[in-house]
């Protein structure tokens, strides 16, 4: 699937949209989650939360070369999760607990200025490590996991043992091809904030899911390669979530970028979204006035050669069908 970029109206560097977004970089132990009203569960809540931390400075690790000239450590980016913070939970609902939050970033001969978040408990961790020694026992032969404790859970040794433990788990899954591409680590990576992103949508609350499915997107886009499915279809629901909420300023954006990529695909499965991200992308073009007409030459290329274009579900509606949301 070709398409021309200067066809398309494409007047930035589409290999770098994401790179473009606002800096949130977050200065470590200063995480601060709080609740708000009406939530359907604590990830919306310290999402938003985590986009207004103000911008930290992280130390960076360098050596110094034979000339005496400090070099930075990391010439190719690395992909590092890190526990930043740790939290009582203590709600009228739910047993008490500590909640980790893990920062995932990419960093390189500069850091990743936009990592991605989770926060996820004791109990989440054990289910991801007994589900992949379940189904990879020889892949996870010599992974230790913090064992369970009857006292003390909320003990700073603890909480730190844990935190060293956890940070372990998540570097060995993402190094294995086999752990990586797993449902286990896919569930547990966005399964909870694709859950409420998806309630979000339905109840029409448009600007409650975009951060979510952002979030979402950038964590599995430093996983897997950029025109992975788990990664397309992370871009088609925050590009379909943003063109519904009429508040958010990177429908576009995305957008383009959702154009860019399919470029170079050809999974059947993907190929679903093609269509209405085209005709998503007509109307939002028309309406900023940019030339719409290559993309409409495109739509009917397309049609020309036996795919169908009129009456396919809009592009909202097709990443929103049980199959392609985390139900």
């Amino acid at each position: 699937m070709t398409e021309n970029n200067a066809g398309l109206g494409m007047n930035q560097d589409l290999e770098t949209l994401v790179d473009d977004e606002p800096d949130t970089r977050l200065e470590q132990g200063t995480l601060s989650f709080n609740e708000s009203p009406g939530v359907h569960s604590q990830a919306s809540a310290y999402i938003r939360s985590w986009a207004k931390v103000p911008r930290g400075v992280m130390a960076q690790d360098v050596v110094t070369n034979s000339n005496g000239v400090d070099e930075e450590v990391c010439a190719y980016p690395v992909l590092k999760f890190e526990v930043v913070s740790a939290r009582t939970v203590d709600l009228e609902n739910e047993k008490k607990h500590v909640a980790y939050t893990v920062m995932v970033r990419k960093d390189g001969a500069v850091q990743d200025p936009h990592p991605a978040v989770i926060e996820r408990r004791y109990t989440d961790f054990l289910e991801l490590y007994e589900s992949l020694k379940r189904e990879f026992p020889t892949l996870m032969n010599n992974v230790t996991f913090p064992k369970k404790v009857i006292l003390g859970n909320f003990a700073p040794g603890v909480i730190s043992e844990r935190s060293a433990g956890f940070e372990g788990l998540l570097e060995h899954a993402v190094r294995e091809q086999k752990l990586r591409e797993s449902s286990s680590l896919t569930e547990f990576l966005q399964g909870r904030e694709q859950r409420e992103a998806r309630r979000w949508m339905e109840a029409q609350r448009y600007d409650q899911a975009v951060p979510l499915l952002e979030n979402s997107f950038r964590l599995l886009n430093k996983i897997h390669t950029d025109r992975h499915p788990a990664v397309m279809l992370a871009l088609c629901q925050l590009v379909a979530c943003s063109h519904a909420d009429p508040t958010s300023a990177t429908p576009e954006r995305f957008a383009d970028l959702a154009l860019h990529r399919f470029e170079a695909v050809s999974d059947v499965d993907l190929l679903q979204f093609y269509v209405p991200l085209l005709q998503l992308c007509v109307r939002l073009w028309w309406t900023l006035g940019r030339d719409k007409r290559p993309l409409e030459a495109r739509l009917n290329d397309l049609k020309r050669r036996g795919h169908k274009v009129d009456g396919c579900l809009s592009l909202l509606e097709a990443v929103m069908t049980k199959d392609n949301f985390s139900s």
